[in-house]
């Protein structure tokens, strides 16, 4: 019979292979599966740099979210406000699909900056993504990295002119919320890393996923095209400008029977409420964000 000891190291290696066995699970679906995006973590990182394009990606579909440390699995964000666990270390991170490397303070930056092995893994894994981008002041870590050379980008205004001064080959621009530049993205200061993000997803999924992410975000400050593409022309969507009594009268109409609310697909029951009239056809939605999209895009929902 197994005595007590012998049994205790049985379960200990048990559990010990189902440990390895789940994490071996989720490097395989993070490598196979969707649009792989690789945060980048260190210590003293600003917390709605990274926390805001984590949002974005992980709420659209198609896009699987990874974190990655340059300085161990666990960091502290500034000023101490959370610890976390990142998913990887860059000695075992699989090859992202996109890297998003946040901002900071700048005491916060330059151990990142004037590491070997953080330089090094981004400057390879930047090699085979489809899109590099950076957040705030992450840009000066793109910038130390060589993938800003001979680029045009942007940063957190109070960081502009300094950015500037260090790397003589890139053009930083202002009054922009993220630049695009070839295959690398640059966005303003913290929260323009959600608008950035959100643009990601509206290149490689469309509009309308775009769009959709805002309403579930609750984030109604993002302005598609608000941003610089360099060796592009951005399209800005026309928008219906109503009358008073236009847009008195539609407050009255119901939705004469059953339906689907065109932007997310619900179904409607006949006399629902919440409609608007668009080139003489009645749409219904099941809330005032659906609603509030399509009257700012009807375009996107109604072409085919």
């Amino acid at each position: 019979m197994m005595n007590y000891k012998n049994l205790l190291i049985f379960l200990l290696l048990i559990t010990a292979a189902s440990c390895k066995q789940k994490t071996e699970t989720k490097k395989t679906t993070i490598q196979k599966n969707g649009i792989h995006v690789a945060i980048l973590l260190y210590p003293g990182v600003e917390l709605l740099d990274f926390s805001g394009p984590a949002e974005v990606f992980s709420n659209a579909k198609g896009f699987d979210v990874y974190t990655v440390s340059t300085a161990g699995k666990s960091i502290a964000t500034k000023n101490g406000t959370l610890k976390i666990t990142a998913d990887y270390t860059l000695d075992n991170a699989p090859q992202p699909d996109i890297i998003v490397v946040p901002g900071g303070p700048e005491d916060a930056i330059k151990p990142v900056t004037t590491n070997q092995n953080t330089m090094s893994w981004l400057k390879k894994a930047s090699l085979k993504t489809r899109l590099t981008m950076s957040v705030c002041t992450g840009a000066e870590i793109l910038g130390k990295a060589g993938i800003l050379e001979n680029k045009t980008a942007t940063t957190h205004q109070a960081a502009l002119d300094t950015l500037q001064s260090r790397y003589k080959n890139t053009r930083f621009v202002k009054d922009v919320r993220f630049v695009e530049d070839g295959k690398v993205i640059t966005t303003a200061g913290v929260s323009a890393g959600i608008d950035g993000a959100l643009y990601v997803v509206e290149k490689l999924k469309g509009l309308k996923e775009a769009l959709f992410v805002t309403l579930l975000m609750q984030y109604d400050k993002w302005k598609p095209g608000d941003g610089m593409i360099i060796g592009a022309k951005t399209i800005t969507e026309a928008h219906p400008n109503l009358s008073a009594t236009e847009e008195k009268a539609q407050q009255n109409e119901v939705l004469p029977s059953d339906g689907n609310d065109i932007v997310c697909g619900m179904m409607l029951k006949k006399g629902n409420k919440i409609t608007y009239r668009y080139k003489g056809k009645l749409y219904g939605f099941c809330s005032p964000g659906c609603k509030k999209l399509f009257v700012n895009h009807p375009e996107t929902y109604t072409s085919k």
